[in-house]
């Protein structure tokens, strides 16, 4: 491990991140305008040939391929942020890495490999938006001349300076740090905690909360993506009904996961990312444990001051019916059901949950008058 090259990714990221939020709330423009993504026209067909149930599926692979995320549902959405997988709808590094994985094993040539970048290069150079994707290529190329930092280095800085930083920075920041954490030599458990320690410094910059679990599910989802991408990238061209299903099959192979680990992370409290989150990873990267001590004790005592009354019991009514959606809000999570809704709250440290039938409209229909001509 590179602690020096890792402290440098942390740093550089830090001020990058910071000069982007400063921007914004100078600027008043917290929102971005998304670059242009492709259509695929054939995905766009085959909607006519899936059930409503394999719909949001087809979405899924769409915006996994093209990074097209428009179409999905807020509800799909939510799952994959919430999992930390929002890069599975950005074409990027992830993408590249697992679908061109199989040929540079077979490409064992160095000077082959280069080409065949320089090759996908070309080929996506004038496509609109994918600029990750586009930034991955060159890193990777001029990695193959100049080394793997050296290389690194010098593709960022022909992308900043002529590449695709001025229209969009985050995406460049995202790509600096989690690809440097990758370049700098960790593997195993030291590499997933390091990604995690990431993921803690965006949430802390999204105004976001982050689940203790993730730690533990993004391994293993990413993994189960990484090997089902070069499939999933062959069966969307030119998506034949029998490349349709097999495709659709695996994704729902891949949602089992999704699902399950979101059942899961209900059940534990999210962690909310500060000020004092920042300095405590701060501490214990520098290993100064004393203060990470103290500052730990802090947040402990501070764990039950949420101040808010206790909700009194809920009623007994408890819907059967299958779930339609769950929506995720600030203060509850409301779970819509066939013949109810229930809505849980985080009330000092507990999950409360109530559930009500839904009521049919009471208001009474008026028949329009007709009168003869």
């Amino acid at each position: 491990m590179n602690k020096s090259w890792l402290l440098a990714i942390l740093g550089i990221s830090l001020f990058l991140l910071t000069v982007q939020k400063a921007h914004e709330l100078c600027a008043l423009e917290p929102f971005f305008k998304a670059e242009r993504t492709i259509k695929l026209r054939h995905f766009q067909e085959a909607r006519k040939e899936v059930s409503k149930e394999d719909l949001e599926l087809l979405k899924l692979w769409e915006s996994i391929i093209t990074g097209r995320s428009a179409p999905l549902s807020k509800w799909m959405k939510e799952r994959y942020k919430m999992l930390g997988l929002n890069h599975l709808f950005t074409p990027s590094g992830f993408h590249i890495s697992a679908v061109l994985f199989p040929f540079m094993k077979l490409l064992k040539n160095n000077f082959h490999q280069l080409g065949l970048l320089i090759l996908l290069g070309f080929g996506i150079m004038f496509l609109p938006g994918l600029g990750a994707l586009k930034r991955m290529i060159l890193i990777k190329s001029h990695q193959k001349v100049l080394g793997l930092h050296l290389g690194f280095v010098v593709a960022l800085m022909i992308d900043m300076f002529f590449g695709s930083f001025q229209n969009g920075v985050l995406s460049f920041t995202y790509s600096f740090l989690f690809i440097g954490i990758i370049y700098s030599g960790l593997e195993g458990l030291a590499l997933i905690i390091w990604f995690f320690i990431a993921q803690i410094i965006l949430a802390y910059f999204q105004g976001t909360d982050i689940s203790p679990l993730l730690i533990l599910f993004s391994p293993i989802v990413n993994l189960a993506f990484g090997v089902a991408m070069p499939v999933l990238f062959l069966l969307a061209f030119p998506l034949w009904s029998w490349q349709l299903h097999s495709g659709i099959f695996i994704l729902k192979f891949l949602q089992y996961p999704i699902d399950l680990f979101m059942t899961v992370s209900q059940h534990v409290p999210f962690l909310e990312i500060h000020s004092g989150a920042i300095l405590l990873v701060a501490f214990i990267l520098l290993k100064r444990w004393k203060l990470s001590l103290v500052l730990l004790c802090l947040f402990s005592f501070s764990l039950n001051l949420d101040r808010q009354k206790s909700p009194s019991l809920p009623k007994e009514f408890l819907p059967h019916g299958h779930t339609i959606k769950t929506v995720y809000t600030e203060k509850e999570i409301k779970i819509y059901k066939g013949d109810g809704i229930c809505r849980m709250k985080l009330v000092r440290g507990f999950w409360w949950e109530n559930c009500s039938s839904r009521r049919k409209s009471s208001r009474k229909k008026l028949k329009k008058l007709s009168y003869p001509s």
